[in-house]
């Protein structure tokens, strides 16, 4: 584990993550950096009522600094029925932190489309795409 300046314990792959995604962010053009800024700081909603039918599965993660409790708990108000997928440790970025973990449960996530034709498999008989 490595400490940083919060003096918050982080594991060897969430340091690992934050590491990537700075070096990202430094390999980014500015127009590139700018266009991203305005989309994540555009103020969107979606009103949950129209989502409701849907199949959710929220992932948290336990060790996430930039997620408070209150938001969390606003979220699941939002979608009271949806699955939740808990990450001990993934950081900011859990999808590179928790790779393994996050894959495990999108695939649990997505059993429900199998046999429909949502699937998300590839049916045998369909060619490959690149």
């Amino acid at each position: 584990k490595q400490w940083y300046q919060r003096r918050v314990a982080i594991t060897a792959g969430v340091a690992d993550s934050i590491d990537f995604m700075v070096n990202q962010v430094e390999s980014m053009d500015r127009s590139s950096i700018a266009s991203r800024l305005v989309i994540g700081s555009t103020r969107n909603y979606v009103e949950p009522q129209r989502l409701r039918h849907l199949n959710i599965t929220l992932i948290e993660g336990f060790d996430n600094p930039g997620v408070s409790e209150k938001l969390q708990e606003d979220v699941q108000k939002c979608y009271p029925d949806a699955k939740r997928a808990q990450i001990k440790c993934g950081g900011v970025f859990p999808y590179l932190a928790a790779a393994h973990e996050v894959n495990i449960y999108i695939l649990i996530h997505l059993q429900v489309f199998v046999k429909t034709r949502y699937t998300p498999y590839q049916k045998e008989s369909e060619p490959v795409v690149d």
